[in-house]
């Protein structure tokens, strides 16, 4: 049975993954921006994505008495395994979609494609994770990410494209894992009760 500790504990995974690609995004936007604006925005993408990564350290620490062996040992057949397997399938799809795409871009000679339809695949993905985790902020999150994929590959061109993708994709990302944090506790009455 997945206890409230086991949800703030995943909880706090969520958070640590989605600081990483908040930081990973805005810094993919500054850097096809040039060399002169990734300089200027480096250290605000650090102290971002490491403030976000120590709050999500602390929230961990509210899971008091669960640790990666208790998830590993779980028995088999239990909810916590169910999860797991779940997990494990979503993100095979989501690293098999983003081969495909990396694949189609490359034979189109199509890169200016490339970032906009990764994005829309990561954020595809957070619509089965948002029932997977039972963490309604994922269903945002993947919903909004799918709009500025769409909007990034609609409305800008060339190298625009990425900027525009990876600065919304990024601020998306950064702006769900600081509301996870504020609203851990209500997301897991929400998700256990």
């Amino acid at each position: 049975m997945v206890t409230r500790e086991h949800f703030i504990w995943g909880l706090a995974d969520g958070v640590t993954v989605l600081a990483i690609a908040s930081a990973f995004w805005i810094g993919l936007a500054a850097w096809t921006a040039g060399l002169s604006v990734l300089l200027f925005a480096a250290v605000p993408i650090l102290l971002l994505g490491g403030l976000l990564i120590w709050r999500g350290s602390l929230l961990r620490r509210q899971a008091v008495g669960i640790s990666r062996s208790s998830f590993r040992n779980a028995p088999k057949g239990s909810q916590i395994r169910k999860i797991a397997a779940l997990y494990s399938a979503v993100s095979t799809a989501q690293f098999l979609g983003i081969a495909f795409v990396a694949f189609i871009c490359w034979t189109l000679r199509r890169p200016d494609l490339t970032w906009p339809l990764i994005a829309l695949v990561v954020s595809l993905h957070f619509i089965p994770l948002g029932w997977v985790f039972n963490v309604r902020p994922y269903y945002v999150l993947g919903v909004l990410g799918i709009v500025i994929a769409l909007i990034s590959l609609l409305a800008f061109s060339g190298s625009g494209k990425t900027v525009a993708v990876g600065l919304g994709l990024g601020l998306a990302a950064g702006a769900c894992a600081a509301y996870m944090i504020a609203n851990a506790g209500a997301l897991g009455d929400a998700a256990l009760g």
